[in-house]
């Protein structure tokens, strides 16, 4: 075992950070952990049409990952149309055999403050995750981590009847054909949005269509004369035992026959996944969050099965915490829990 060196990531790198990270996540999750693969992870971070963000620490001895920080960045529409970027932090990680030595500073904090000083308001405007709670005091004592909200979950019983508002149609989208519609979507209501991903084509493309790792269900909802409205859902792989997920949710504000329509069909996919409810993440401040109580959707805190919080730095932005409780359209979509 050498020293280790700190830098970003090198073509080639690849190969040993997931030797890292499986080794790492093997042990943390234990049986029933399926090991990343390469092709996953060229999708994460070769793929995402907003750039990668990977700060390594290398053994010099060999060339083992010893840590790593890395960010998947998007792009956001922030107050008065600002182009902003924000970054979720994933993949955190330390290899068990570098966590004890002789150091002061474990090496999570080390490569942590040195992606922060190289990321952090220069490329991107604003950090987030969701991370686990040992992560969450680490992040909150010394890497200016704050709160944003501890997350409610919103959950639906599928045995509820959901009816499709008169006039209105979802079908799923054709990736070789709705391309402008999804980005005459955004225009016309994530605008509507003061902090939002931007949800164009290409993003969604990306992050939900054929090459993506996981099975997505990306359902639109239309009217006689246009799209109104984007849903995506996963059967598998949900916070909540036995649930399918609404992991991205794109519908004007007060647009409730659009949000009718979309709940109405997440829940025949729902049933055909056999699935006993549908659940979802919503700012409990913005349209959706209220107005899917109205559709049958209970409020649960999240610690009745696995506390999240969801915390921010800011750089640039200017987006303090309350504000962004306030206005911030997050999305379980936005990160790596879908």
């Amino acid at each position: 075992m050498g020293d280790v060196h700190f830098r970003e990531y090198e073509p080639g790198d690849e190969v040993f950070i997931l030797a890292t990270f499986n080794r790492t996540f093997r042990e943390t999750w234990g049986q029933g952990y399926v090991d990343r693969d390469l092709a996953h992870w060229r999708w994460l971070y070769e793929a995402n049409p907003a750039g990668r963000r990977i700060l390594l620490g290398i053994d010099e001895a060999d060339g083992t990952v010893a840590c790593q920080y890395a960010g998947i960045p998007m792009r956001v529409r922030g107050p008065d149309g600002r182009d902003l970027s924000f970054f979720h932090a994933v993949d955190s990680m330390v290899h068990p055999d570098y966590r004890q030595g002789l150091r002061k500073r474990g090496l999570f904090l080390e490569v942590a403050e040195r992606y922060f000083e190289r990321f952090g308001g220069t490329l991107d405007h604003l950090g987030f995750g969701y991370p686990v709670q040992a992560a969450w005091r680490i992040g909150e004592r010394f890497l200016g981590y704050g709160l944003v909200r501890t997350l409610d979950f919103l959950l639906r019983d599928v045995g509820v009847d959901a009816s499709m508002p008169a006039g209105f149609a979802v079908r799923s989208v054709d990736w070789a054909v709705d391309g402008k519609a999804l980005d005459a979507l955004f225009t016309n209501v994530g605008t509507q949005y003061a902090c939002v991903t931007t949800k164009d084509a290409t993003y969604l493309g990306w992050r939900y269509g054929p090459s993506a790792p996981h099975a997505y269900e990306v359902l639109l909802a239309s009217d006689a004369t246009s799209v109104r409205g984007m849903a995506v859902l996963r059967s598998e792989g949900s916070l909540v035992p036995d649930a399918a997920t609404i992991g991205d949710l794109l519908v004007a504000p007060g647009d409730e026959d659009a949000l009718a329509a979309l709940v109405a069909g997440a829940q025949a996919f729902a049933k055909r996944a056999s699935c006993a409810s549908l659940m979802t993440v919503q700012n409990p401040q913005l349209f959706a969050g209220r107005a899917l109580a109205a559709l049958g959707f209970e409020r649960r805190p999240s610690s009745d099965w696995f506390e999240r919080k969801l915390g921010s730095r800011d750089w640039t932005s200017g987006l303090d915490r309350a504000w962004l409780a306030e206005h911030w359209s997050y999305c379980l979509g936005d990160s790596d829990l879908f």
